[in-house]
Formats: C-alpha cells, structure tokens, sequence
C-alpha cells in the first residue's frame, strides 16, 4: 500500500490578508507588523504579548499573532515544535474572531493556508517513507495536524489513516478511518480498511454494522459484499449472512464469486445438495476456479460422512435388539445398512471427479494440494481404488503409512 491519493492539489500564491497592513492604535502592534515582515518571530511575540497584556481582548493581536506562529511553524523542522506552534496558532486565531467576528475571513484564509502547508508535509514524508519507514509515523502525525486545522477534511484523516498502515502501527488507523467517514468520506476502501481493522481488534461487531452501511450505499460492490458475508460469519450470524448471499445471488446470478461464496456457506450449514448446486453454477461461469470444484468433493465427502453415522447408529441398534428380533426383521435391518453403505460409497465416488479436477488446477496455479490429496485419497480408498489410493498417498502425506 505504498500509493496515496491526494486531495489536494497543492499550488498556492500567496494569500492578501485582510486589513493586514491597516493602522492600529497600538504601538506593539505596529511593531510586530513590522517583526513579521523582517521574519523576527520571536520579537514579533513578544511584541504582542506586551499589547495583549494592556488589552486581553484585541482582535488585532491575536489575529496578528496567528500569523506570526503560522510563519514561525512552518520555519521550524522539528516536528515536536512545529506541532506546538500550530496548536498556539489555533489558538489565537480562535480568540480573535471571538473578539471581533470581522476576522472571520481573514483567518479562514490564513487557516486555508496552513492547512495547505501542512498536508504538503505530510505528502513529502509519506513519500520518504519509501525509503524510512519511520518517515510514515512522521506524515502520520502532520496529516493530523492538518486535520485539525481543518476538521472537516476527510482527506487529512484519510492520509493519517494510510500513514499508520503502512507505518506498522494499523490499530493507530482507526480513529483516523472513523473522523474521515464523521466528515464525509464515502470511498468503499475506507469502509473496507476500517472493518478489517475493528476485526483484527475484537470489534466484529463493529465491522458488521460498518459494512452494512457500506453495502447500503454500494449494493453493487463485491468486495463490500463479500466483507459483510464473512463478518457474519465471524459473528455467527449465519442465517443474515444466507439471506445475503440469497440476494446477492439472485440479483447477479452471473457473479462466480457470489455463487461461491453461497456454496460454500451451504455446506456448513449442512446443506450439501443445494451448495453443489450453487458450486456447480459458479464452474459454469468459471471453468479455473479450483477452491469450487475442491468444495463440491468436500460437500459430497461430508455427505458420505454423515451417512456413515447413520450406519453407525443403525449397526448398533441391529447389535443391541437382535435377539428380540424375527428373522425377517433382522434381514430387513441389514438390507437397510447395506443400502446406506452403497450411498456412503456412492458419494465418495461422486467427490473424485470434481477432487482430481481441483489438484490439476492446483498443481497449475502452484498452490498447495495437501487437502485435496487427502480427500482424493480417503475418496479413493472407499471405493475400493487402491492403486488410485497409492498414487495420492505422498502428496497426502501418507506416504510412510
């Protein structure tokens, strides 16, 4: 995640203050005009310290001295320092429109300015952080800055965001994701990274109610889509999570993923005879895609499974009343086992297809065929395939058995 989006384009002349250059009555304060313009900063302050001492409540000052810091802050390279004189700088400018609500436009315009200033900064550490990246924490920290400056911009808090990211710090991320979606931020990256972030901190809770958000304002978004799916799984909310896919299924019947993802829920539901279905459309539409065909041999071998149970229940109780049983009774019980061993064999043999299918496409795309080895070869030995057994047993990690 090394690009950035900017918001700003940063090309600035520089901005007339009103009544910058007006006559005041008090002599301080001409003389820290003065200061400003020969860049003596500290002079300029103590100038204005000395006319807001006579008179508290002179706009002029504080408007002048919001100047004066903004310049100050941004001659200074250390950080720790310039973050401070930002904060005095907010601060004076706060008091002078109290003061005198006329200089609202002047420090709009000068707020304006530093805002620029600093998510400049920000950009040109983010993108020594290229090379540091220690320099991200450092654009972290001037896109906060610039955040408040201007509270209402997504951007800086955005920015912020990504610093952290890609700075090793992910859970400084998230009150950044959050201010940025408080103050407009709509892009569903922003949804996305923020619910990742609240699951990956015990928040999943958080994240469902997040990203069913996003999905209202992006209901033809997969990966929105598909975040939600999974954190209602998280959750255990199984049955909204089913509702969903439904819906998504039925809106795009066309989408592979959808159908996938709906496949594979059914089968943990137990629902295998619908899950191959939906499995099965999602090959149609997508002839590579190997988890699909993986997954409709695991439907059908955990259908084999569960019938495996049955006999066993079934050989049992024949164990436990056979002596209380007629003859007649007794062949009936074992035609019934025996017609449950042919189901069991025949989903077995049902999973092999699709199972060799999936470790070609495996083998191809170089990922690892461990599992679907292993089904191969437990499908394989309940059908009494032996050597078929034997030429998956390495691959299953069953080679010394």
């Amino acid at each position: 995640m090394n690009r950035i989006p900017l918001f700003l384009s940063l090309i600035f002349a520089a901005l007339l203050i009103t009544g910058a250059d007006g006559c005041s009555s008090d002599p301080n304060v001409e003389g820290a005009k003065l200061d400003l313009r020969n860049q003596d900063y500290d002079r300029a302050l103590r100038n204005l310290e000395t006319a807001l001492e006579s008179n508290p409540q002179n706009a002029e000052a504080h408007e002048l001295k919001g100047r004066v810091l903004s310049e100050k802050a941004f001659a200074t390279q250390d950080q720790d320092e310039h973050i401070a004189t930002i904060s005095e700088m907010l601060d004076a400018f706060s008091k002078a429109v109290e003061y005198d609500p006329l200089y609202q436009e002047s420090v709009t315009n000068s707020l304006r300015f530093a805002f620029a200033n600093e998510f400049q900064r920000g950009i040109q550490a983010f993108n020594r952080g290229r090379n540091d990246d220690s320099q991200f924490l450092v654009a972290a920290r001037y896109f906060n800055t610039a955040g408040v400056i201007q509270p209402d911009s997504a951007g800086a808090y955005v920015n912020e965001a990504y610093a952290y990211m890609n700075g090793g710090q992910p859970e400084m991320a998230i009150g950044p994701f959050e201010n940025a979606l408080e103050a407009g931020d709509s892009e569903p990256e922003t949804y996305r990274f923020l619910a990742q972030l609240y699951q990956a901190n015990d928040r999943a809770a958080e994240a469902v109610g997040l990203l069913e958000d996003a999905a209202a304002v992006y209901p033809e978004n997969v990966d929105i889509q598909t975040e939600l799916l999974n954190a209602y799984q998280m959750t255990g909310q199984i049955d909204k999570a089913l509702e969903r896919y439904s819906s998504a299924v039925e809106r795009d019947p066309e989408n592979a993923l959808f159908r996938y993802n709906f496949g594979s829920l059914l089968i943990q539901v137990e629902r295998y005879a619908e899950a191959i279905e939906q499995l099965e459309a999602a090959i149609s539409l997508d002839s590579n895609y190997s988890s699909a065909y993986y997954n409709i041999g695991a439907a059908h071998i955990n259908q084999a499974v569960d019938v495996n149970s049955e006999i066993s229940d079934m050989d049992d109780q024949l164990r436990e009343n056979r002596s209380d049983m007629s003859n007649d009774e007794i062949e009936a019980a074992e035609a019934a086992i025996d017609a449950k061993v042919d189901e069991r064999r025949m989903h077995f043999q049902a999973a092999i297809s699709p199972l060799e299918t999936a470790k070609e496409l495996f083998e191809s795309n170089e990922e690892d065929i461990s599992d679907v080895c292993r089904a191969l070869y437990q499908s394989y030995a309940q059908t009494n395939q032996t050597d078929m057994a034997q030429s998956v047993a390495e691959c299953a990690g069953y080679s010394d058995n």
